[in-house]
């Protein structure tokens, strides 16, 4: 399918960029508390999980946003499902306690393919229907891994628990009882988020907000966020090599 491509946004590079900053010091954090056992109250507190909420919705909103601007989405969908598989592989063989099933790679992977297919759509719907629409099936859609559709984080509507019991439906947000993973961002409800993205990049494109960004002119951060896929593969083992190294000197 053809996606018109835009001319690159900068700005979202470098937001992307700041993001990926954020998450390689949050992911340092966590082997600092849970692998050196090195005492952050903060991070195990309020304070580390809305850290982590606005690292896991600004990757996915900002990858919403650039949907319509990227290039040849099918391939890159399947370039990030593969490393999604491979980081799987890797956590099961390496560190089995980490293992991460269905991660942000293998979302971000699958959404751009559900994105393709979903293009019809996505086009012809007006940006602010759609954004509306996307936030009423993610807050509905909210609580599907925990068992039902719901509204404010309350089950309302009981899913039939046979969906539950494959092992084969955790990705689209069926996880059984004994699934497990330190990374997990099933279809259902992450798509929507995805979705509000892409429209809030429509409407900020149709506004000429993106014309006034691009004509910025990229930094550091952007160069960051060009590259985040690379950072996130390498963050972790690097990570690991200094907590061996500070375990070592203490």
């Amino acid at each position: 399918m053809d996606i018109k491509t835009q001319q690159r946004v900068h700005f979202l590079d470098s937001l992307r960029g700041v993001t990926i900053i954020h998450m390689v010091l949050f992911h340092f954090c966590y082997d600092l508390v849970f692998f050196l056992g090195a005492a952050i109250p903060w991070y195990t507190q309020w304070q580390g999980n809305l850290w982590g909420a606005y690292i896991r919705w600004s990757f996915i909103l900002i990858s919403g946003m650039v949907f319509f601007m990227g290039r040849h989405p099918v391939k890159r969908g399947m370039i990030l499902l593969g490393w999604g598989c491979v980081l799987t592989l890797a956590t099961w063989a390496a560190v089995p306690e980490a293992l991460v099933r269905f991660g942000i790679l293998s979302f971000q992977g699958a959404a751009s393919l559900i994105g393709v297919l979903a293009y019809p759509w996505l086009k012809r719907t007006p940006p602010q229907w759609g954004m509306l629409c996307s936030a009423m099936l993610l807050a509905v859609c909210w609580t599907v891994p925990q068992g039902g559709l719901g509204a404010g984080g309350h089950i309302l509507l009981n899913i039939p628990e046979s969906c539950y019991r494959t092992r084969y439906l955790y990705w689209l947000g069926f996880p059984g009882k004994d699934f497990y993973s330190t990374d997990y961002f099933p279809i259902l409800p992450w798509i929507f988020l995805f979705f509000f993205g892409v429209f809030l990049g429509e409407f900020l494109r149709a506004k000429g907000v993106f014309e006034w960004m691009g004509r910025r002119k990229p930094g550091v951060l952007a160069f960051f966020g060009r590259h985040s896929l690379g950072i996130y593969l390498l963050h972790q083992p690097v990570l690991y090599g200094v907590c061996i190294i500070i375990k070592g000197l203490y």
